[in-house]
């Protein structure tokens, strides 16, 4: 059985056990949680500025993960753009939804994790 956990492959980014995001390695070392947050909202910024929300913008949430980027980030300087492989015309429909729908999901991991921090 080979779990999800441990793919190499797991696109797009998602908070794992691995990661420590758990309250308890979050009070002594929260640099790996971080570093996936960090990959997380790069891949999100990246997808929304992609060909799959060509015919609905999100400028908004492209700014707002930009925001979040710069709270985060890990050194000094701008974040690259990575380029997304293109996707079919037909299947971009369904793409946004499912990367909208996993970014809600993903925002509500990641609001937990800072909720907690700020305690």
């Amino acid at each position: 059985m080979h779990l999800l956990e441990e793919d190499p492959q797991n696109l797009p980014p998602r908070i794992r056990c691995s990661d420590a995001c758990d309250p308890l390695t979050l009070e002594t070392n929260h640099t790996r949680c971080l570093h996936r947050i960090h990959q997380a909202l790069q891949h999100y910024r990246d997808l929304l500025g992609s060909d799959i929300f060509q015919d609905q913008p999100q400028p908004q949430l492209e700014t707002t993960m930009e925001q979040l980027l710069r709270h985060v980030q890990e050194g000094h300087g701008h974040h690259p753009r990575h380029p997304l492989v293109p996707t079919p015309l037909w299947a971009r429909q369904l793409h946004r939804h499912q990367a909208l729908k996993r970014l809600r999901s993903f925002a509500a991991v990641m609001g937990r994790v800072f909720n907690h921090s700020a305690r």
